[in-house]
């Protein structure tokens, strides 16, 4: 208790009963208005600016990727916010699964392994309704509550194939944003234009050839595509967007003498004019997107926080409240990676995030501090600093 009070000035620590109550019947938006208010912090203390990608017309311009994910899964625990799903086995017997999902999105950067995770938006049944709820119409109210809290931060989205249609195109350009989404090479109307395109000199090529590596060097060739002002469908609603494509070869002699080749490809519509002079950056922009799942996700999942452990089903805005609080502290910690010198060492001595919070825990709980100087020095050091007087 005595360092509760110290460090985050708490002089009572709710019981689990009240705080599943509290919680239970907490409005959902409670905590966006939290990291709303610390963000606008970050903006103003001119932390965000290292996460500048471009520049648009001379504005600063951000990528955001957003993506969906499953946290809680179960055969008998409901409620009635809880996704439903048919699974049919081997036999053709249904069984009835409950769960529920949210749509996350980052401020992410190529060069930087940090994220600024936002207010995540949950992927449930609404207000008793009987039907499921769908990424996409929680995509829509992500877009809405985003535009609402940062009217004025620039964003180029980036969003997985799911989102390559003209309806979420034209919301994205209603409330001014650009977009990377990534789409499928098929034999479609997109496709058959660029190819076209090669013919009558609309489409464009650029490569770029380097190499990497010490004890072995790698050769990389990067073979890009681009085209501006292709109609994306065959109907004439269908919206015209730009097209980059990526063709990346890497080649090297492996350990036994034997020769080793990785291809990767990679395709995207965008609503940024597309040449030679950005080409690269936009391509390497748009492949920024896996740091929702790895940075995010999978750090959530996997590195301490516990995203898919069942904190509490419950009833009302309880499990959502808990996976909001998870987010929140999300965010703090990144923002303090990304800004405070004392925690970057700190993450840099114990490699693993699990670890850190394995001692934390242990020092609040065991050692009586009086500052979070105190705290930090304990941490990095095993041992009370000196004192002073």
């Amino acid at each position: 208790m005595h360092n509760l009070n110290s460090l985050f000035k708490i002089d009572r620590v709710p019981s689990d009963t009240h705080l599943k109550r509290y919680f239970r019947n907490s409005r959902i938006q409670s905590v966006s208005t939290i990291i709303s208010k610390t963000f606008s912090y970050i903006q103003r203390s001119k932390t965000l600016e290292q996460f500048e990608f471009m520049k648009i017309n001379g504005q600063s311009h951000y990528l955001l990727a957003t993506d969906g994910s499953g946290y809680f899964r179960s055969e008998k625990l409901v409620c009635d916010c809880c996704m439903i799903e048919e699974h049919f086995d081997e036999n053709n017997k249904m069984t009835l699964k409950f769960g529920h999902n949210i749509l996350a999105g980052s401020i992410v950067h190529p060069d930087l392994k940090q994220v600024i995770p936002m207010c995540p938006e949950p992927i449930m049944r609404l207000d008793g309704s009987s039907k499921n709820d769908s990424e996409q119409t929680a995509f829509r109210r992500f877009l809405a509550d985003f535009k609402r809290e940062h009217p004025k931060l620039k964003i180029i989205f980036l969003l997985d194939a799911l989102y390559a249609n003209g309806p979420i195109i034209k919301l994205l350009r209603e409330y001014g944003y650009e977009f990377l989404i990534a789409v499928k090479e098929t034999k479609s109307l997109l496709f058959m234009s660029v190819k076209e395109g090669e013919t009558t000199g609309e489409t464009q090529f650029h490569e770029r050839v380097f190499e990497s590596g010490e004890k072995v060097i790698k050769t990389t060739k990067m073979n890009y595509r681009f085209a501006n002002n292709i109609r994306l469908h065959q109907d004439k609603e269908s919206p015209f967007i730009n097209f980059v494509q990526v063709k990346e070869v890497t080649e090297w002699i492996g350990k036994k003498g034997k020769a080793e080749r990785l291809e990767r490809n990679f395709t995207f519509i965008t609503d940024i004019a597309v040449t030679k002079n950005n080409i690269v950056q936009l391509a390497e922009g748009g492949r920024t997107r896996w740091k929702i799942e790895n940075e995010t996700f999978n750090t959530l999942k996997n590195r301490g926080y516990n995203l898919e452990y069942n904190y509490g089903h419950g009833e009302k805005n309880l499990t959502h409240n808990f996976i909001m609080s998870m987010f929140l502290a999300f965010f703090v910690d990144q923002i303090q990676e990304i800004s405070c010198y004392t925690f970057k060492k700190l993450v840099e001595k114990f490699k693993q995030k699990s670890s850190l919070w394995s001692s934390l825990t242990s020092a609040i709980e065991w050692v009586p501090l009086s500052s979070w100087d105190q705290f930090y020095y304990l941490l990095y050091y095993r041992e009370m600093p000196p004192e002073t007087g």
